[in-house]
């Protein structure tokens, strides 16, 4: 099916930088760069934030908590799970999960696929995945008691790979 078949696609916005009153306030927003920087799939906290003002005073949007947030531009391909409401920038669009999808399934999907993802930007200057290329992107839809259970698969093989790698530098230190 389609993206927007299945959820909602935000687009991201900044507010006026030389306006103090809309940054410094409770509304978590991020940008690709923090998304570069991340070492987690999910993040409940970023470096920057905007004030109520800042939100209602440009094109920024909340979205719910446990959306998926992907960078569209400057990579095209950076994502996360916000842990909480969160706006972020023009680089970024949110993706809010439909009843009949579940956001860590689209995660792993979209980050299985962001070299797909990739080759749909267009631009001179950067290249840029569109609004409306992201809502016609294909995405399977098992039912969502198999996209839990193909989350639960992931997740423990991703668990297993981190350990693996945790040991081998652990090995690597201990033979120098």
């Amino acid at each position: 099916v389609s993206l927007e078949a299945v959820a909602q696609i935000v687009n991201g916005g900044t507010p006026r930088s030389d306006v103090a009153e809309y940054w410094d306030g409770d509304v978590q927003w991020l940008t690709p760069k923090d998304m570069g920087q991340m070492r987690s799939r999910e993040i409940a906290s970023t470096p920057r934030t905007l004030t109520q003002a800042g939100l209602q005073n440009s094109s920024a949007r909340q979205i719910p908590e446990n959306s998926i947030i992907l960078s569209t531009r400057a990579p095209i391909g950076h994502l996360a799970i916000n842990k909480q409401p969160m706006a972020f920038n023009q680089g970024c669009r949110g993706i809010v999960p439909g009843d009949h999808l579940n956001h860590q399934f689209l995660y792993y999907f979209l980050l299985a696929n962001r070299s797909e993802l990739n080759e749909l930007g267009a631009g001179a200057t950067f290249k840029e995945l569109s609004t409306g290329a992201l809502r016609s992107f294909a995405i399977p839809l098992p039912p969502l008691d198999e996209q839990k259970r193909i989350v639960e698969v992931l997740d423990q093989a991703f668990a297993a790979l981190d350990l693996v790698q945790r040991n081998a530098e652990k090995n690597l230190i201990d033979a120098k």
